[in-house]
C-alpha cells in the first residue's frame, strides 16, 4: 500500500474542507472551517488544516491550532478557550472501511502526523482530544502519548416514551411539578442567548473562574450558526427568565453545550424541563441522539447522570517533549509552561 502524505490544506483546496467533515463520522459542528476560523480569530492562535493522503485521495484530517509562548511551540485539537470539549482526527467514510483498512489508515496517519508536527513544525507540546465517534485510542498510545479517557452522555431518542421512562423517578416529578407551575419553556433569540451567556460568566465568577473565551466569539458563532445549528431554549417563571441552554445540531444528534446556571426558584428546577424539551424537540426534529457534553467531574456527572443516557468515551492524548519537561521543574517558569499546556 502507498505511503500516507501529511500536508496543509491549500488556499484553492478549502472548499473541500466541509465535505470531509460531513463524509467522517467523527465530524462534528466544531470541525465546520467557520467555526475553526471563529476559533483562531478569538483565542490568538494559528489553524492549520492538515491532511493525511494516499495517492491523490484524502483519508484523515485533523484541524489543529498552533500558539507559541516564549521559547514553547504548542499544537492543539481543541485550544483551551474555546469551550469546546473535542476536536480532533476524522476519517471521510470510516465506517464504510473494513477493519484492517480503518487501523492502517488511523496508524499511520498518527505516526506520519507525528513525524510531521516534531520534525516540520517543532513542536514541543501536542494536545489532541478526539471525537466520541472514534473508540480506538492505541495508534497514540503507541506514539507514546499520554491518553487518557473521557466521557459525555448520549441517548438514543427515537423512542421518546423509552426516553422518559428512563429518566428518574424525581426527574420525572421535576418536570412534571415545573409544568403545574407554569413554568415555560420557549426557543429564545439574540437576547436570551446574551442572557444566558452572562448568566454563565456570573456564575464562573463566582467560582473566581474567568470565562474563557470572549463574548465577542458567543456573538460570532450566534451570527454565523443560528438558528439552523445553534438552537437557544430558554425557561421562563413568572413572566421573567430564569435559565437557559445553548445547544448544537449536526448530522443526527442534538448536544447540549452550555448554559443551565442555577435559579433562585425553589422547590422548582426548571432545568429539567429544559432538557426535556430539547429531547421532546430533538426527537419531533427527526435527531436520532440527544448528547449532553460533560461528564468528566464527579459533581457534574452525578447531576447529569440522572437523566440515564449511556456513556460515550472519547480521549484526551497529550505529548511533551524533554524541553516543557525541564522547564516544569523550575518554578519560576511554571506559569510559562502552565499558559502553555492547559
Amino acid at each position: 500500500m502507498s505511503e500516507i502524505i501529511i500536508r496543509e490544506l491549500r488556499e484553492d483546496e478549502i472548499h473541500l474542507w466541509d465535505d470531509i467533515v460531513a463524509q467522517s463520522p467523527q465530524g462534528t459542528i466544531v470541525h465546520e472551517i467557520s467555526w475553526l476560523r471563529i476559533i483562531e480569530k478569538h483565542t490568538n492562535s494559528n489553524l492549520h488544516l492538515l491532511i493525511g493522503c494516499l495517492g491523490s485521495e484524502i483519508i484523515a484530517a485533523i484541524p489543529l491550532f498552533s500558539k507559541k509562548k516564549y521559547f514553547l511551540n504548542g499544537f492543539y485539537s481543541p485550544i483551551s478557550g474555546a469551550m469546546i470539549q473535542h476536536l480532533g482526527p476524522i476519517f471521510p467514510n470510516y465506517d464504510s472501511l473494513k477493519q484492517d483498512k480503518k487501523e492502517y489508515y488511523f496508524r499511520e496517519f498518527c505516526l506520519k502526523l507525528d513525524h510531521y508536527l516534531n520534525s516540520n513544525k517543532k513542536s514541543d507540546f501536542i494536545l489532541i482530544e478526539t471525537s466520541p465517534n472514534l473508540l480506538d485510542a492505541r495508534p497514540f498510545v503507541w506514539n507514546r502519548y499520554d491518553v487518557t479517557p473521557k466521557y459525555n452522555y448520549v441517548k438514543n431518542i427515537e423512542d421518546l416514551d423509552s426516553t422518559w421512562n428512563d429518566l428518574k423517578k424525581q426527574i420525572r416529578k421535576n418536570i412534571l411539578n415545573c409544568e403545574k407551575n407554569d413554568v415555560e419553556v420557549y426557543e429564545g433569540n439574540l437576547e436570551d442567548y446574551n442572557f444566558i451567556i452572562e448568566s454563565l460568566s456570573r456564575r464562573l465568577s463566582e467560582q473566581e473562574v474567568e470565562l474563557p473565551p470572549s463574548k465577542d466569539y458567543f456573538l460570532d458563532l450566534y451570527h454565523k450558526y443560528y438558528p439552523d445549528n445553534l438552537k437557544i431554549f430558554m425557561a421562563k417563571y413568572d413572566g421573567n427568565p430564569v435559565t437557559g441552554i445553548i445547544a448544537t445540531t449536526y448530522k443526527d444528534k442534538i448536544s447540549i453545550w452550555v448554559g443551565a446556571t442555577r435559579t433562585d426558584t425553589k422547590g422548582i428546577y426548571p432545568v429539567d424541563l429544559i432538557q426535556w424539551k430539547i429531547m421532546e424537540w430533538g426527537h419531533k426534529m427527526g435527531y436520532k441522539y440527544c448528547e449532553i457534553q460533560g461528564a468528566n467531574m464527579p459533581s457534574i456527572s452525578y447531576f447529569k447522570s440522572r437523566y440515564n443516557f449511556d456513556l460515550e468515551i472519547y480521549y484526551s492524548a497529550k505529548k511533551e517533549n524533554r524541553k516543557v519537561k525541564i522547564a516544569l521543574q523550575f518554578k519560576k517558569l511554571y506559569g510559562v509552561v502552565e499558559g502553555l499546556i492547559k
